[in-house]
């Protein structure tokens, strides 16, 4: 029997079908499915709907006999000429004539994928005439190293001020790694002149290992050629200059040492984990000094940079004491050390001949600042980049330092590197489409060096929950086909955007690998007091659970003992013992007294129904409002309330979606724990997917409020660009990532409100705004 035949099934004792079945609902249809609720009209087997991104939704019948798919299509038939009697008889089933689920039938919202056109036509690449026959351009061809032209000529440029600007799969390592491979075997100058910089450890070690395959490079000789990250390269200098101040004991690491110290002054601050991202003040903290900023000279914008400026003067004041220093202090301490030690500038600048310097478009402020300081006074400068990649401004880098290097070395060359070796053209025609709107850029525009009849494509599940699940049954399918599971990315703008395909691919046993910093959904502040309400109906002596309700009701946890004391005088639970509290306002003495039974009731509710209770009746609307926009600007409490509603509406029971909570907390600990030994599909934020690269893309959330994230939007409703900017080079970087299949999602409702596709699509979903 073919997939496609089944559209009307039996659920609840009633017919549904897709063309009238409410479209809200069909994901809970789905799941129901899964538990074998969902059953054949005609003989009552279990049927299995599938949810594929490329065809309409289907139910498939565990065998393939032809009679039941007839005998449906027929009802189907009676159904749509409304011929029906009071009650129609299919197989042993005779159903009535009144069809509550068919009653006032919605038309079915179900659209195809559609194909993202290309931009242009695709023109093979020519093969080219050497610029100049060179014997060691031969040599790197032999041994499989092959450059165009553009790459050679950067490849030759040895002496003075160079600019690569290297857009997405233009090959701009192995351009950087030749480069310095030439200047040793041709061009007599020794490694130990030469320093390569770049951003991760990863990436240097990556260098070091290609820096050994070069023909003309003694191996031994790669051992002097210094290959460093900034922060590596800036500390060994501090400690050569004063061993004792910089001693790595003093160093806060790993990242749970600055937080920890954080949290200490925070405390004395009022600020707690509860209420407070400090994690998010470390990365504002961070962002000041790496500008200069010290406690005194920073302006905030909000509520939540003015109490950063706080910590930040309270940290500093603590670190200072304490003798202890960071990341950032190893910059700052660097470029003071050279300002204040001219004989030593000039003995670093001797020693660093030549810098190279890998993804400029990620520099910063104080990190240029000892850039040009080293650089002089010959100006030996290699800088490879690509404004449209640059995508850490959370960071303090700014993509004005490539933009304007022609600027600021005016015999500077600069080499356009405009080949992408990655990605087929339909891909990237559409990638050029979209960073082209971007007014403040280098303009330049890739071209590819293949093409295939594949095109991108937009798919539009009705939330987030279809989202996972359409994207879910594609990738079995894929892996059905014989793809290995490393060769797919799932990839999304924020972390708490990969909660339901997380879940999804939890449940269906797809292997896959994640950041293993990133932690449930569930633990996070705001749904664990939201949940709090409904658990502590089941639970009423949960000390845990009773610990997340206080913060919710704002009550200090150090109430607990007061609690247990009410217990003993009262012979009650904790949760009853909560009316018996005194010394508190009016008004809260009222709601609690009525809690108890409040959060009792939750039970009988509806999932839905319950946490609309808990916003609006128990008072976690004043939570929300008070506590969950006190995060960071990119992260807030009351987004992840509005994210837990969409789990609820697929559930009908409150003790069904507890249950379901507490197993996918579950295995998302044990996956914690297995993560790092299990190759599967990737699943990455941009900015973690940045420099790699699959064959098959799959792009969460591309709507207004995700990409571009809300928080650019009220920037721009303030009249700055530049964060709008900077989300268009983020689905620049995302789209760059896949070879041959990319598959963009455009949800229709994204944290229970209606959306629209996000603007940077709007070439192709022909939508206006």
């Amino acid at each position: 029997m073919q997939h496609d035949a089944i559209k009307t099934a039996l659920y609840k004792n009633q017919p549904v079908s897709f063309s009238t079945y409410p479209r809200e609902k069909w994901h809970a249809l789905y799941l129901a499915s899964k538990k074998d609720a969902v059953s054949c009209l005609h003989c009552g087997a279990p049927l299995d709907m599938r949810f594929p991104i490329h065809e309409a939704p289907t139910f498939v019948h565990p065998d393939s006999d032809m009679r039941c798919a007839e005998e449906i299509a027929a009802y189907e038939r009676i159904q749509a000429a409304k011929e029906e009697t009071a009650a129609t008889t299919i197989g042993s089933f005779s159903l009535p004539q009144r069809r509550a689920i068919l009653t006032n039938p919605t038309p079915s919202k179900w659209r195809a994928p559609t194909a993202m056109t290309k931009m242009s036509d695709f023109r093979p690449p020519i093969t080219e005439q050497s610029v100049a026959s060179h014997r060691y351009r031969n040599i790197l061809a032999e041994k499989n190293i092959i450059v165009d032209n553009n790459q050679w000529r950067a490849i030759q440029h040895v002496h003075g001020p160079l600019c690569l600007l290297a857009g997405a799969g233009s090959g701009k390592t192995r351009v950087l790694t030749s480069r310095a491979a030439y200047m040793i075997a041709c061009a007599d100058i020794s490694p130990k002149e030469m320093v390569l910089i770049t951003f991760t450890a990863k990436a240097a070690q990556e260098m070091r290992v290609r820096m050994r395959t070069y023909p003309g490079v003694d191996p031994k000789s790669v051992q002097t050629l210094v290959i460093r990250t900034f922060h590596s390269l800036f500390y060994t200098m501090l400690q050569h200059a004063a061993p004792n101040q910089w001693q790595p004991a003093k160093l806060l690491q790993p990242e749970w040492q600055r937080v920890q110290l954080l949290k200490e002054v925070g405390n004395e601050l009022g600020l707690t984990d509860d209420s407070f991202a400090f994690d998010q003040a470390l990365t504002q903290i961070s962002y000041w000094k790496n500008h200069l900023l010290a406690p005194n000279e920073v302006e905030p914008s909000d509520i939540f940079e003015e109490r950063c400026r706080h910590l930040y003067e309270r940290y500093e004041q603590t670190r200072i004491t304490a003798q202890r220093f960071d990341f950032d202090d190893m910059l700052i301490g660097c470029l003071h050390l050279l300002q204040d030690n001219e004989s030593l500038l000039q003995r670093y600048q001797q020693r660093f001949a030549y810098i190279a310097i890998d993804e400029f478009q990620d520099i910063n402020k104080i990190q240029f600042d000892i850039i040009q300081l080293l650089a002089q006074p010959t100006h030996n400068l290699c800088v490879v980049g690509d404004d449209d990649q640059s995508i850490y401004a959370f960071r303090g880098s700014d993509p004005n330092y490539i933009q304007s290097f022609q600027d600021i070395y005016q015999e500077a060359t600069t080499i356009y590197l405009t080949e992408n070796y990655r990605s087929s053209h339909p891909i990237i025609s559409c990638a050029n489409e979209v960073i082209a709107k971007n007014r403040r850029r280098t303009k330049k525009t890739l071209t590819a060096q293949y093409t295939t009849d594949i095109s991108p494509h937009l798919f539009y599940p009705y939330n987030e929950e279809e989202e996972a699940t359409m994207i879910t049954e594609d990738i079995q399918q894929t892996l059905n086909d014989g793809v290995s599971p490393l060769e797919i990315a799932i990839i999304y703008r924020t972390n708490v955007a990969a909660r339901a395909i997380i879940e999804r691919l939890m449940s269906t046993g797809i292997p896959f690998t994640i950041e293993q910093d990133f932690f449930s959904f569930y633990e996070r502040n705001m749904v664990r007091c939201a949940l709090a309400f409904l658990r502590i109906g089941q639970d009423e002596e949960n000390i845990t659970v009773l610990s997340d309700l206080l913060q919710a009701l704002f009550l200090k946890r150090t109430t607990i003992s007061d609690i247990h004391l009410l217990q003993t005088t009262h012979q009650c639970s904790s949760l009853e013992a909560l009316s018996f509290l005194e010394n508190l306002p009016t008004f809260q003495q009222k709601r609690l007294q009525t809690l108890p039974e409040q959060c009792r009731s939750l039970q009988a509710l509806t999932p839905t129904a319950a946490l609309n209770k808990v916003e609006h009746t128990l008072g976690f609307k004043d939570t929300l409002k008070k506590q969950g926009h006190e995060g960071h600007k990119m992260d807030k409490g009351s987004d992840d309330f509005r994210q837990l509603q969409v789990i609820a509406a697929q559930f009908d029971t409150v003790p069904e979606f507890l249950s379901y909570i507490e197993q996918m907390t579950s295995m998302h600990r044990e996956k914690q724990q297995l993560n790092t030994h299990i190759d599967g599909v990737h699943l990455l934020t941009i900015h973690r997917a940045k420099g790699l690269e699959f064959d098959h893309v799959y792009i969460l959330g591309a709507v207004e409020n995700s990409l571009p994230h809300e928080y650019a939007l009220d920037a721009l409703r303030g009249r700055d660009e530049a964060p709008l900017e900077e989300e268009r080079r983020l689905m620049y970087v995302a789209m760059t990532r896949a070879k041959t299949h990319l598959t963009i999602s455009v949800p229709t409702y994204y944290r229970t409100k209606r959306v629209y596709p996000s603007r940077f699509l709007r070439t192709f979903t022909g939508r206006r705004q």
